[in-house]
């Protein structure tokens, strides 16, 4: 076979299969909106997350305390989520996390102070490791 042609062939394959994958949804866009659930042993509904474009707002639904704000980064590949905090109690503070998101299901773990990100989605109070469980409101 010419090159040329088995070039087109393996062209031709390669479009023909990628027609087959799935089309991933976009975890940057996907993110935004309210969420509300909280931590294993913690009452329902603990903490309401409110996730913009470019940052994320969290207050204790059951009694309005402000949890803080900052700016996080994405990364949908990895699915790291890490963020920055701006705003009293958690200025200055950097929290490395990992995330899945499926549906209307956010999981979130992420570190308290120790700088290291986890390595699973698992509630680890004792390695610095916290889950969140969290719901789409709208």
């Amino acid at each position: 076979m010419k090159p040329f042609i088995r070039f087109a062939v393996v062209l031709l394959g390669g479009l023909i299969g990628l027609q087959t994958l799935p089309l991933r949804a976009d975890d940057r866009k996907d993110i935004v909106g309210v969420w509300r659930g909280g931590m294993p042993g913690d009452p329902p509904g603990s903490i309401e997350l409110t996730i913009t474009p470019t940052k994320i707002t969290g207050r204790n639904a059951r009694t309005g305390e402000s949890l803080g704000e900052g700016t996080y980064e994405i990364d949908p590949r990895r699915k790291f989520i890490d963020t920055h905090g701006l705003e009293s109690p958690v200025r200055g503070k950097l929290y490395l996390g990992l995330y899945s998101l499926e549906g209307n299901t956010l999981k979130w773990v992420s570190n308290s102070h120790l700088k290291k990100r986890p390595v699973d989605l698992v509630h680890r109070p004792d390695r610095d490791q916290f889950l969140m469980v969290l719901q789409r409101q709208r």
